[in-house]
């Protein structure tokens, strides 16, 4: 309403006026937003020399771990050596010539062959128990295309090759035999039918006398079916499982669970998934089943039924005799013969403390074991690192320069409690903690100095920082861990005056925040009054300027009418 009154009747634009007004009247208020710019500047920097702080309290705790001051290492001397090496903490420095005359081996039981009925060539192919399934389709014998069906005998298939010209039957060793005046040539890449893989033929023959002999290449083709159930895997030996029973099989002790549900693969994985601490597989190039310990060294291996089952015999793996492996055998320095169940030489069989020595490969090998200060040096190079971003940081933040006579002021310049923490740094790291005793007092002592004139360290003599974590640990533990008084108690009670955040205890930097914070919420609120206050006193000034234009034209109105009621007299 005012903007479409100003100066409609007197001419006057007093909008302009009212803004202008109002905008000197807003000065306090840009002053407080202003003042809460650069406390959104302070809290800023406060926050990140704060997070500075608290990443140096973090990096103090692994300032003198005893586990990465006492670290040991193994090197040897052959650095292309498959061996491998892990010292402890407390293993004895020195150097060791590990010899290893024999590795360790593991048992192994083998069971026997036989499993199943030698081939009927009467059988339906889809009943032969040749430890795969055969499928239907077709198989190339001399580049003629025999077929194959599920419902085919073995005998009408072994006929289709002899029509051929090539004479194929099954021989008293349940062997498949193929011969010919001439070589023989079996598959091609488009075969639809493993039926020559199942039988296990493959190459041209073998010339004797005047024909070519191709035989299966397993010394018995009849095989236990591993993928159906149990009573239908072919065993011979294995008395039918009863419907709903569950029959025990114990390896090592280990009791193995089987029903009549289960298919011999079942068994097989059960077995190796199991604590008995073997493999077993189904060879069926040699038509037996076999169990292998895991682990090496001269160790049995168990087998055997209990109750009624008879699994383990049918299988061929109860009764039978282990195989067993072999110890590992080693000299360290030439003294006399130590033995290992594994080709790992540990503390439990040599009596060095601490060391584990993985001999890959027969031969000597040199090990020296030394001390290795990696990881203190990386603790202290991290340290050092994040001292100087807190000392720099609050050097950038708090510093005066000047230039060309115009004095310049960073954000937080003047602030007592960053000057403070500056200083006590500085001093708490080259004052001696009392009752500190040993050659290292203060971080001088491990070759840590100022950086000149600066405020932030460096190292400055490796050779003292090495010799000292060699020669005086025990030392740099004293400085470093002492309770109260050793380095690490004292920068974090430091520190953590300046970081807390926690309750009434709230540290010297969360202060700061803390303050600046409610500074700005108490510079909200009278913004919000100032902000009131304009617009009550901007409404008055329109209110005021209307009622005006509203008189002028009101007077106006009346002039007009008089000039023309009386204008003529």
């Amino acid at each position: 309403m005012g903007m479409a009154l100003s100066g409609l009747a007197s001419g006057f634009d007093w909008k302009s006026i009212v803004d202008q007004l109002i905008e000197v009247s807003r000065a306090p208020q840009n002053r407080m937003r202003t003042e809460k710019n650069t406390n959104a500047s302070k809290s800023n920097a406060v926050n990140d020399i704060k997070g500075l702080v608290s990443s140096l309290k973090t990096s103090i705790t692994s300032l003198a771990s005893e586990e990465s001051l006492n670290k040991k290492s193994g090197t040897f001397k052959d650095t292309s050596t498959n061996w491998t090496a892990i010292a402890a903490k407390d293993t004895p420095t020195g150097e060791y010539k590990f010899n290893l005359t024999s590795e360790a081996t593991a048992s192994k039981l083998t069971g026997t062959a036989g499993l199943v009925l030698p081939l009927d060539s009467n059988s339906l192919i889809s009943d032969l128990s040749v430890g795969r399934t055969i499928k239907a389709g077709e198989f190339t014998v001399n580049g003629h295309k025999i077929t194959v069906a599920t419902t085919d005998t073995l005998d009408s298939v072994l006929a289709q090759m002899t029509a051929i010209g090539v004479s194929a039957h099954i021989n008293a060793s349940d062997q498949v035999e193929l011969s010919s005046g001439a070589p023989i040539s079996l598959g091609a890449p488009n075969d639809s039918s493993n039926f020559l893989q199942a039988m296990r033929l493959s190459g041209s023959g073998t010339l004797n006398g005047s024909d070519y002999l191709v035989t299966s290449l397993a010394s018995s083709l009849s095989a236990p079916k591993l993928n159906v159930s149990l009573n239908s895997s072919g065993l011979s030996g294995l008395t039918p499982v009863a419907d709903g029973i569950t029959e025990t099989l114990k390896i090592n002790g280990e009791a193995i669970d089987y029903s009549s549900t289960d298919t011999l693969q079942d068994i097989i994985d059960r077995i190796n998934e199991s604590d008995a601490g073997v493999t077993a597989i189904y060879d069926l190039s040699l038509g037996k089943f076999s169990v292998t310990n895991k682990t090496t060294g001269n160790v049995g291996i168990s087998v055997q039924d209990t109750g009624t089952g008879t699994l383990g015999a049918a299988m061929g793996i109860v009764g039978q005799t282990t195989v067993l492996g072999s110890d590992a055998t080693f000299t360290i320095n030439g003294g006399g013969t130590l033995t290992s169940r594994t080709n790992v030489l540990d503390e439990s069989v040599h009596g060095i403390e601490g060391l584990s020595v993985t001999a890959n490969s027969i031969g000597e090998q040199t090990l020296t074991v030394a001390g290795d200060y990696t990881s203190a040096k990386e603790s202290l190079n991290d340290f050092v690192t994040k001292y100087n971003a807190v000392q720099n940081a609050i050097e950038k933040y708090t510093k005066i320069t000047v230039s060309g006579g115009k004095v310049s002021s960073a954000i937080l310049s003047g602030n007592r409690d960053l000057s403070t923490l500056s200083r006590s740094l500085r001093t708490m790291l080259y004052t001696a903690g009392s009752g500190i005793t040993g050659s290292v007092q203060r971080l001088s002592d491990l070759g840590i100095n100022f950086a000149g004139i600066e405020p932030t360290i460096s190292l400055t003599s490796s050779s003292t920082l090495e010799s000292k974590l060699t020669t005086a640990t025990d030392d740099v533990l004293e400085y470093f861990s002492t309770s109260s008084t050793g380095l690490i108690d004292r920068l974090d009670s430091l520190l953590d005056s300046y970081v807390s955040d926690s309750g009434t205890s709230s540290g010297g930097l969360q202060t700061q925040l803390d303050s600046i914070t409610k500074q700005n919420k108490s510079l909200d609120k009278q913004i919000e009054d100032v902000e009131r206050r304009l617009a009550s006193q901007r409404s008055l000034l329109e209110s005021s300027f209307i009622a005006m234009e509203r008189a002028q034209s009101s007077f106006q109105q009346q002039s007009s009418y008089l000039s023309k009621t009386f204008g003529s007299k």
